[in-house]
């Protein structure tokens, strides 16, 4: 009786059944299943092929031999499948990115405690300056009080010039020394922007604010100066520090007048460019003092934003320009009402500009306070304005690279000038353009008293609770003798 010989499964051996005496692999009976194919375009219609689910082994043909089959097959399917996952998955993710973009951009983070008052944003290089090639597309200083540089500063910027298909960023030009970044009223014409503006809109109206339409109160609104909570009342003594980080609402029931909050809406095409608003502000009633052109100012700088972008700018090509613009009551009392207002502006998905401006009221008188009148903004001035921020903001560039007198004139521009009453004393610092850059510094003063300049009268006694020096000693903050390059990131929130 001849013995019987098998391959091994497992090394390819030939040996008896039962234990490999190759590699010493227990060899058991195996089931096959035979599946008969037909195949009527071939003469192998006796070939059988075996389907199991690890690794195969056809029945000994006649020749003693043995094919060994690999799940080649089966290691395809799983690359395969797991392919196509990889490619599903980033398909899924470029269409969340261009779904979700908007949202994205459109959404400014505020922390929920900044240093202090600086923010700066870097526009591109748009020259072939290479001492400026330093200059990239970061926000950088670093506060709540974030500001954009818009279109006539100065009036050195040409864009009404710029036509058709060209959507010209204002921002784009160089300035060597510090400069006025527009944030205020002086350009805004109220008669034009009922002729061109309300006449021509496809939706406009000016209502008191409700639980409807109040984005900014309803909704989660943020952005570099203002956080969520911003219209979440603090007590005056409530505040962690004695820096003014962001605004908030200090907003106190009087009795000598009544506060109103309303919204405007726009949405129209003006001059080729599809424009959007959605703008909150203030109005002031009182039976005893005529509040008119109180409440026209506080209007015209709600919408001065939209006013300028669209009326200096045309273009044949379609775009979107879209203006976020809330006011906060920072402080008021029998003699004060001091509002900010933070705008933010798109082109596009783009940002186009975002600053902080501030309007303070006379509430005795019914007026409006010249900002650059409330303060001595002199040199002397200007430097003590330099060292306080130095300290609280760390180094900026704009302001400790500039001649002294650069500074002075801009805080001396009554569009790009920052002053707010706060529960802290008083806020004051600039909205302003540096090379390729624009933004806004400001430093608290919590006993400002020496530095008003009389023009107004008013009880200055709040913000004496707090004490910058004590705090700064306390904690060991100084300026350290900063001496950076120009190209140092100083604050990057």
């Amino acid at each position: 009786m001849n013995q019987e010989f098998i391959f091994c499964p497992r090394c390819g051996a030939v040996t008896a059944p039962g234990v490999c005496t190759n590699c010493g692999f227990k060899i058991e009976k195996e089931e096959t299943v035979n599946e008969t194919v037909n195949n009527e375009f071939t003469d192998s219609a006796n070939e059988t092929s075996s389907v199991v689910q690890t690794e195969t082994v056809n029945e000994m043909p006649q020749d003693n031999t043995v094919e060994k089959k690999k799940p080649v097959g089966l290691i395809i399917g799983i690359v395969a499948g797991v392919l196509a996952v990889l490619f599903l998955i980033l398909i899924l993710g470029v269409v969340g990115v261009v779904a979700f973009a908007p949202m994205i951009i459109k959404t400014a983070y505020t922390p929920s405690t900044p240093p202090s008052p600086v923010v700066t944003a870097t526009l591109p290089n748009t020259t072939d300056d290479d001492d400026d090639d330093d200059e990239e597309d970061n926000n950088k200083d670093t506060d709540k009080d974030a500001d954009s540089d818009v279109d006539d500063d100065d009036d050195k910027d040409t864009d009404t010039d710029d036509t058709d298909d060209d959507i010209v960023d204002e921002f784009a030009g160089y300035s060597e020394t510090i400069e006025p970044l527009y944030g205020g009223t002086s350009q805004f014409d109220y008669d034009k922007f009922v002729e061109d503006f309300i006449n021509n809109a496809n939706e406009y109206w000016d209502e008191p604010a409700d639980d409807t339409n109040d984005f900014y109160l309803n909704g989660s609104y943020s952005s570099y100066m203002q956080s969520p909570y911003s219209q979440e009342f603090i007590e005056r003594d409530g505040f962690e520090t004695p820096y003014y980080q962001y605004v908030i609402n200090s907003y106190v029931e009087n009795d000598n007048y009544e506060v109103e909050r309303r919204i405007i809406r726009f949405e129209g095409q003006i001059n080729g460019i599809f424009a959007n608003a959605y703008c909150a502000y203030y109005n002031l009633y009182s039976d005893d003092v005529d509040y008119t052109a109180v409440n026209e100012a506080l209007r015209n700088q709600a919408v001065t934003s939209l006013y300028n972008y669209v009326t200096t700018h045309t273009s044949s090509s379609a775009f979107n320009y879209t203006l976020y613009c809330d006011s906060v009551i920072t402080f008021n009392n029998d003699e004060i009402f001091s509002v900010a207002y933070n705008s933010t502006a798109y082109v596009d998905n783009n940002t186009q500009t975002f600053y902080i401006h501030g309007v303070n009221v006379d509430v005795k008188n019914g007026e409006v306070m010249d900002n650059t009148k409330i303060f001595n903004l002199d040199d002397d001035f200007s430097r003590f304005f330099i060292s306080r921020s130095n300290t609280q903001n760390s180094f900026v560039e704009a302001i400790n690279y500039s001649d002294i007198k650069d500074v002075t004139k801009v805080l001396n521009d009554d569009d790009s000038l920052i002053v707010l009453f706060t529960p802290l004393g008083l806020e004051i610092g600039c909205d302003y353009r540096y090379k390729y850059s624009y933004g806004w510094v400001t430093v608290t003063i919590n006993d400002f008293d020496k530095y008003l300049s009389g023009n107004y009268k008013f009880d200055s006694d709040f913000g004496k609770g707090y004490d910058i020096f004590k705090y700064e000693k306390e904690n060991g903050i100084t300026p350290d003798g900063y001496d950076a390059d120009e190209d140092d990131d100083y604050y990057d929130l």
